[in-house]
């Protein structure tokens, strides 16, 4: 993680919990970002913090798709009401490029890549998503 003071943070809390309770619900992450309206980048981004992509589409959909009882539906609204209010985070803010980087990248052929290569690859993970 880019900062240990983030492990705490409020998106990440949410992300965690939302998660959870999607993998309790035996529902594909990739599944489950179609069914309320996000690309699987963007439904990933939000299990790792990152809670702007969650608006008011996703605020029905996340609670129907999930098919919460009121409990749940209690604590979906207050941890995404903390997360929020708190320090909004980006993927740039959670990951580092070293955390990221390969250990060992290859083409399709086989062939080391080459470290110029390796930072296009890790420009590319760390470009932000469309909104």
């Amino acid at each position: 993680m880019n900062n240990e003071l983030l492990k705490d943070h409020p998106g990440i809390a949410f992300g965690a919990w939302l998660k959870a309770k999607r993998q309790a619900r035996g529902i594909i992450a990739r599944i489950f970002a179609g069914q309320i309206w996000l690309s699987p980048a963007q439904y990933a981004e939000v299990e790792v913090g990152v809670v702007g992509w969650v608006g008011d589409k996703q605020d029905k959909l996340i609670p129907l798709s999930l098919d919460f009882e009121q409990p749940d539906h209690s604590m979906f609204k207050k941890l995404l009401k903390l997360a929020r209010a708190g320090l909004q985070l980006t993927f740039d803010k959670i990951f580092t490029p070293e955390e990221l980087k390969p250990v060992r990248a290859a083409h399709s052929q086989g062939k080391q890549m080459t470290k110029l290569e390796e930072d296009a690859l890790l420009a590319l993970v760390f470009k932000p998503l469309p909104a």
